[in-house]
């Protein structure tokens, strides 16, 4: 129950992004590279880590006049189940790690190879719009880090194997009618529910076309919609089995199946040229890749479910309505959905004003990748090994210490964190043009997605603060005030929007700096409030003398890279020929963002910088967890 008030409150404190409607159900269904694995979902994996009983663990008769010899003999067998379960342990991490990491590389090669086929046109912005509804279902339902998922998980990890077996078999009978009812309502009524959130496309010039597009792909990707409960309970009778790897890895075979009907399209319109103008074609043929997606990864399941259990009774009706465990099921599963459903609706006003400019929410889509990649990575790094450490110095009361350890994690993440941003917002433009401008992304395209991620990128340090100002409130038990937080930025974010789409015309951009200014605000709220909560007990300058000089040096590693940058380039043209121009672009970025970083540690080590200590103790305390 603990783990999923967790994950309750967290998604109320950290709305997704519009871009995540897509996103998240791209990675869960096809299309998603950056997104990092949800707060509460890392808790509930470190707390099962913790508590899960090993066999070398159970107590042994023994008689009491064993010999020594026996005894020793007994110790090295423990140490060898030991050693065994380690190997075991490690074996199983590698394999899911491999399989995530394969997943990641897949999504950014789908995210290129849509780019570089449809650009940031009105197939692509049709699909975003289109994936609201079944990104909702995949995200919720049947991702991987979902209520259901998290929920299944937990609720079977307390009961036998009979009841285990019982309760799936019931909530997925329940689930698949619910999932069946819901999507033929989307299906009758897709026209309206496109002109709900995406009214521009019957205002915009190419509205007409996008349109069209988004209502065919939406009816097309109903079956995801149909299938997400499903998955999402199969993905946590798994992971109650201890199986993670297809979980892990079937982002990859969602993504490898977009890519595919990217390629299917490409060839249909070199064989008939006249097809070179039908987008409606090609927007068709990625929603069938995404709902193929989410039928293979619900056959798959059943094939393993069958391999475990033989043979399968069916289900009567009236006991699943009579099931003590599929009672107790929904009433954990049902509040979770429900609360992290409304974090939805800032989602819904960005989409909402986005419809108003023409491949706004394509380049938000890239845009939002490219600046979550390395944070996704960083909150799992440092956020998840933290949370026993904040827990346990919560109890003591001792609110000098967990500040201390407050300041060192998030002096860390700086660290970690600024470097990358400042060499990046420097070489935005050469980056997005190396991996995506080819084909229909073109040079505005690259421009647009590039001004894009710099306003992306000023929010970007305060959401890993947020973070792990998250995990504090949660240590303490406190999730009233990060709810109330996060309803009044919801609200801020769709008054920001207006503003800024309205009145000062900012487009696109305005959207994404909507999104930094918010998050920015709700940190520093939120950190008022903690330092309310203890008492006052923060020492401001061990905190804002750091900060300062980590900004300095962002400075200097922000004009070194673009020094640098523009050096390589004039010295590398006259190198290489045009045709090995984008060998020279790499050459010219690596090296340049390599000067940045560089350039950024310098000041650090000559100045003695009195962070490096606590960055150091910090590092050594993730690397004990």
């Amino acid at each position: 129950m603990a783990s999923l008030n967790l994950h309750s409150l967290h998604s109320l404190h950290s709305p997704p992004h519009p871009s995540q409607f897509s996103s998240h159900f791209l990675n869960t269904i096809s299309l998603q590279f950056s997104s990092p694995i949800p707060f509460p979902t890392l808790i509930i994996r470190q707390f099962n880590r913790i508590s899960r009983p090993y066999c070398f663990n159970e107590q042994m008769d023994v008689p009491l006049d064993s010999s020594s010899a026996l005894s020793t003999t007994m110790d090295k067998n423990a140490d060898l189940v030991l050693d065994s379960n380690k190997n075991e342990l490690i074996r199983n991490a590698v394999w899911v790690g491999v399989a995530t990491i394969a997943s990641k590389i897949l999504g950014l090669l789908r995210e290129i190879v849509l780019a570089s086929v449809f650009g940031i046109g009105p197939v692509v912005t049709a699909f975003k719009y289109a994936s609201v509804i079944p990104g909702f279902a995949a995200s919720l339902l049947g991702g991987v880090n979902g209520p259901i998922h998290i929920t299944m998980a937990t609720t079977l990890s307390k009961l036998p194997e009979v009841r285990r077996r019982k309760l799936f078999q019931h909530t997925n009978a329940f689930m698949f009618l619910v999932g069946a009812a819901v999507g033929s309502v989307v299906f009758v009524f897709a026209e309206s529910i496109i002109h709900i959130y995406a009214p521009g496309f019957w205002v915009l010039a190419e509205g007409q076309i996008t349109r069209e597009i988004a209502i065919a792909q939406l009816k097309i990707m109903v079956p995801c919609i149909i299938f997400a409960g499903p998955v999402g309970l199969g993905f946590g009778y798994m992971s109650a089995e201890g199986s993670n790897f297809l979980p892990s890895i079937s982002p990859a075979l969602s993504s490898m199946l977009i890519i595919a009907t990217c390629i299917v399209h490409v060839f249909m319109r070199r064989l008939n040229p006249l097809l070179a103008g039908d987008a409606l074609s090609g927007g068709m043929l990625i929603s069938f890749g995404a709902s193929i997606g989410a039928f293979l990864q619900w056959i798959i399941q059943v094939i393993m479910h069958e391999r475990m259990w033989h043979n399968s009774n069916p289900v009567p009706w009236m006991n699943v309505l009579k099931d003590k465990d599929v009672h107790e099921f929904f009433s954990l599963m049902l509040p979770a959905t429900i609360s992290s459903g409304l974090t939805q609706i800032a989602s819904f006003t960005d989409f909402y004003f986005a419809s108003l400019i023409p491949g706004a929410a394509a380049g938000i889509s890239y845009a939002y990748l490219l600046v979550m990649a390395p944070l996704g990575l960083l909150s799992s790094m440092i956020v998840l090994p933290l949370l026993p450490t904040f827990s346990r110095v919560a109890k003591t009361l001792s609110w000098p210490h967990l500040m201390e350890i407050l300041i060192r994690a998030v002096l860390l993440c700086m660290v970690l964190i600024l470097p990358v941003l400042s060499t990046m917002c420097v070489l935005a433009k050469p980056i997005i043009r190396v991996l995506f401008q080819r084909y229909a992304f073109d040079s505005a395209a690259s421009t647009l997605v590039s001004s894009l991620f710099l306003c992306y990128s000023l929010g970007s340090p305060f959401y890993i603060i947020r973070e792990l100002l998250d995990a504090i409130f949660y240590a303490l038990g406190d999730g009233q005030q990060p709810f109330l937080i996060t309803v009044c930025a919801i609200a801020l974010n769709a008054i920001l929007d207006w503003l800024f789409i309205s009145r000062f015309h900012l487009g696109a951009q305005g959207l994404a700096l909507s999104t930094s200014i918010v998050t920015a605000l709700s940190v520093l709220i939120l950190f008022h409030l903690l330092v309310k909560k203890l008492a006052g007990v923060i020492d401001y300058a061990a905190l804002v003398c750091p900060l300062l000089l980590l900004f300095s040096c962002c400075v200097a590693s922000g004009l070194t890279t673009s020094f640098a940058y523009k050096t390589l380039q004039s010295l590398l043209s006259s190198v290489f020929i045009l045709r090995f121009h984008r060998i020279q672009e790499l050459l010219s970025i690596s090296m340049a963002g390599l000067a940045g970083i560089i350039s950024f540690f310098f000041p650090l080590i000559v100045l003695h910088f009195s962070g490096f200590r606590l960055v150091r103790e910090m590092s050594d305390t993730l690397k004990n967890r």
